[in-house]
């Protein structure tokens, strides 16, 4: 069978443009991101000189690259904070991003704005944002001196440090997040009512497999004010 000249670049055209389309198609979308809380039972209400929860799913098919916060006061001045976040999330197409942040004592009160974004590997950008409202409280509950301790076995992990509460304890709960999950919730009455009390609990961790663990301490006082405090043990 003879080709003409003319068929052939036919042909070429078509293979071109289905080569494109398919290079086209392999574009991945950018990333989806569901923004379950900010603050304490999605509040969003954080107090200076506590910590500001952030809670969100993040679905990215072209792969995590980076995920940055930003927090910024709605009027002149104000605290402002911006972090990248790349450990643990960096190639990875799935992600719970779940972050304590810090927020200052000498932080201003009033209206902030957040802004999540992720950045995919290929530079694909999504964000999401989010009113945040810093107050200013002094009876909140504390937590001084808190201290994680492992036992030789790696079986048992030892939780303590100084509670106060002002308006008194109504309980504390213990949340422990990695490549295991755990959480207990303590209402013993010897802590219960009391506006000091020295936190001393063991938790039995011999079925939390090797890894790195963050654990959350939740203290919640008899008006239902709570504050968190976090710290990290390696098993």
């Amino acid at each position: 069978m003879k080709w003409s000249l003319g068929k052939i670049g036919m042909v070429l055209a078509m293979s071109a443009g289905l080569f494109a389309c398919s290079k086209k198609d392999d574009v991945a979308p950018a990333a989806t991101i569901s923004l379950k809380e900010i603050g304490s039972n999605n509040s969003k209400v954080a107090y200076a000189g506590s910590d500001l929860h952030i809670d969100a799913t993040i679905i990215a098919p072209g792969g995590i690259k980076a995920i940055t916060v930003d927090i910024h006061s709605q009027e002149s001045g104000g605290w402002k904070f911006d972090s990248t976040y790349t450990e643990g999330f960096a190639g990875v197409k799935n992600a719970d991003f779940h972050k304590h942040i810090d927020i200052p004592a000498e932080a201003a009160a009033g209206k902030y704005h957040i802004h999540l974004t992720v950045i995919d590997q290929q530079g694909k950008q999504t964000e999401v944002e989010s009113e945040l409202e810093i107050k200013m409280d002094a009876t909140l509950p504390s937590l001084d001196g808190l201290e994680l301790k492992l036992n030789t076995d790696k079986t048992d992990l030892h939780v303590g440090g100084d509670i106060t509460a002002p308006n008194k304890i109504a309980g504390v709960t213990v949340e422990i997040h990695g490549g295991w999950e755990y959480e207990v919730t303590y209402t013993d009455a010897a802590m219960v009512g009391q506006t000091t009390y020295h936190l001393h609990k063991h938790v039995n961790v011999s079925a939390a497999p090797a890894g790195h663990y963050h654990v959350h301490i939740k203290v919640v006082d008899q008006l239902g004010k709570e504050r968190e405090f976090e710290a990290h043990f390696d098993k």
